[in-house]
């Protein structure tokens, strides 16, 4: 490619599933009410509000927000044509996770570009969880939850003329969507809920050598604490007061190629 519009990107990635996911009309009441009325222990009916929502949006403020966007100026970010193109794949599982979900492995596709000390690329991946033990849900959800994730992550090389052995700092920020099924259905007045799902954002630092760093091949390891927030509210339209933050430390190993 010779040049990238990275604004095309940045919706696709830092933006993927966790902001683009619409959220009910309906207002079903307290997530952790829902998650009570799941349980198999649950004795009686696993019935849930189901009231329409008041509409937080006048026609005047869509009108004066689409005016906005029509007249904000056309600024787009391009990549220099010369730098070399990074394709690669990465996947591992966490050292630490905590305080709702045990994690069974993670994969990821990254790719971006760079120059000298520096690199910045684009990923997108799947994340598959399960309840821990000792959480407040484990009796309210179905085995395995997943998460969507991608974003954005920069790169600094403190030496880029190292070919084996050569470490690097990296930070990440980016879009989740995070998927559940109940272990029992729900009813909200004619509706059955038998799953649901929430959006948020992550942040991450961490470290990772690159094994093998040569000019077309790359081959090697990551450590990387992350932190997940969670929105308000749920795409069922349950307000979500059961998942705060879920933090990991993970890693995870990246092979990939390099073209010019």
């Amino acid at each position: 490619m010779s040049r990238f519009i990275l604004i095309f990107f940045l919706v696709g990635a830092l933006l993927i599933l966790g902001s683009c996911m619409t959220t009910s009309t309906e207002d079903r009441g307290s997530l952790s009410d829902a998650m009570e009325k799941a349980r198999d222990d649950y004795p009686d009916e696993r019935e849930v509000p189901s009231e329409p929502k008041d509409d937080p949006w006048d026609r005047e403020d869509d009108d004066r927000r689409a005016r906005d966007r029509d007249e904000e100026p056309d600024e787009r970010i391009y990549v220099a044509s010369d730098s070399p193109m990074y394709v690669g794949s990465r996947g591992g599982n966490a050292l630490y996770s905590y305080p709702y979900f045990n994690s069974l492995f993670d994969a990821e596709i990254l790719f971006g570009t760079g120059a000298d000390r520096g690199e910045l690329l684009f990923f997108g991946g799947i994340k598959a969880v399960t309840a821990r033990d000792d959480s407040a849900i484990k009796e309210s959800i179905d085995e395995g939850v997943i998460f969507l994730r991608g974003g954005l992550e920069g790169r600094f090389y403190p030496l880029p003329e190292w070919s084996v052995c050569s470490p690097y700092l990296l930070a990440q920020a980016g879009g989740l969507y995070m998927y559940w099924s109940f272990k029992n259905p729900l009813e909200a007045g004619s509706e059955t809920i038998t799953s649901d799902s929430v959006g948020g954002m992550f942040l991450a630092t961490g470290a990772g050598v690159n094994l093998i760093d040569t000019e077309r091949f790359r081959l090697g390891a990551a450590w990387i604490p992350e932190i997940y927030l969670f929105y308000s509210e749920t795409q069922e339209g349950f307000t979500n007061d059961i998942f705060d933050s879920y933090s990991t430390v993970r890693w995870c190993i990246e092979m990939g190629l390099i073209f010019d």
